[in-house]
């Protein structure tokens, strides 16, 4: 409702950190194996390239209602499917 607005590339980074978090839960074979090497943010984040950015609330609504249509649900999807692509989310 204020701020820079609302950020899909915020909502990357979120999903980013959660998914990294279970990673950490489930005390990750994999997670130790990547750690033990060096990680940069292309490793831990996926690209925000093309998400939308700076939406005002008024924009927000116009374009994906109340959070819950088609439009949201498939940058959603898009942003899970950026994060499974990379090699640690796998």
């Amino acid at each position: 409702r204020g701020g820079s607005g609302f950020s899909f590339a915020d909502l990357a980074a979120d999903r980013a950190g959660t998914r990294f978090g279970e990673l950490l839960v489930e005390s990750s074979a994999h997670l130790h194996a990547a750690l033990r090497g060096t990680l940069s943010d292309a490793d831990l984040l996926a690209s925000p390239a093309g998400l939308p950015e700076s939406l005002s609330e008024a924009d927000f609504r116009r374009r994906f209602g109340d959070g819950d249509n088609l439009a949201y649900r498939e940058l959603a999807t898009e942003i899970e499917r950026r994060l499974t692509a990379l090699p640690l989310y796998r």
